[in-house]
């Protein structure tokens, strides 16, 4: 069995948390920058991308502070998050995203979240 490792991607916006949280918590948000389309059907999210699709879980969702989806294959363990921090001080907004993916793939993967998330930038205009 492959070697499987959590990655874990921190990306700062310029935009309110509330503004933030519809793109990583709702179907429409995720069709603005994660995936082609996406169905929901109770806490069942098919998530479509050009000739495949997946299916997920949502397993804890805190209303502008993060979501955490759960792959229907994978083990229970695994998880792909997407959390939001706003600083006390200075105000900025930040993105970690949590992941898991096989070892051999971490840097496909970090490039693969790193495009999403320019992508996510562009529809926010942040």
């Amino acid at each position: 069995m492959e070697n499987r490792v959590k990655n874990k991607l921190e990306y700062l916006f310029h935009c309110s948390p509330k503004l933030l949280y519809r793109f990583i918590s709702s179907p429409s948000g995720f069709e603005e920058w994660f995936a082609d389309k996406v169905n929901v059907h109770n806490e069942q999210y098919e998530f479509f991308w050009e000739e495949s699709s997946n299916k997920a879980v949502m397993v804890e969702n805190k209303i502008n502070s993060h979501s955490r989806l759960r792959w229907m294959e994978a083990d229970e363990e695994e998880f792909f998050e997407f959390r939001i921090r706003q600083d006390e001080l200075t105000g900025e907004v930040s993105l970690t995203i949590t992941d898991f993916c096989d070892a051999h793939d971490l840097e496909d993967n970090q490039l693969l979240w790193d495009q999403s998330v320019q992508q996510l930038r562009s529809r926010i205009g942040a």
